[in-house]
């Protein structure tokens, strides 16, 4: 038998590692900037929001506070904070 049938042709190898970079680069740029993307992050406090309505958690709410305070620094926005008490 012949080591050639064996072992992956360099082409397929390029394509491995291609498609390796190419899956590498998609995770951490889904990581770095969708997570940071201001709509999204709205729309995950205004989900948080109504968590908060619905247990009335001071802690929930002093930490929903924290990062509503954080969105309205960093996306220019002016999300109104819950009054927690």
């Amino acid at each position: 038998m012949s080591q050639k049938a064996r072992m992956p042709s360099r082409q397929t190898k390029w394509i491995l590692v291609i498609i390796a970079i190419g899956l590498i680069a998609i995770f951490v740029s889904y990581k770095t900037e969708l997570s940071n993307v201001c709509s999204i992050r709205q729309l995950n406090i205004a989900g948080d929001e109504k968590k908060y309505e619905q247990t009335k958690d001071p802690q929930f709410c002093d930490a929903l506070n924290s990062r509503i305070s954080q969105f309205n620094d960093e996306c220019k926005s002016n999300v109104e904070e819950l009054d927690c008490g």
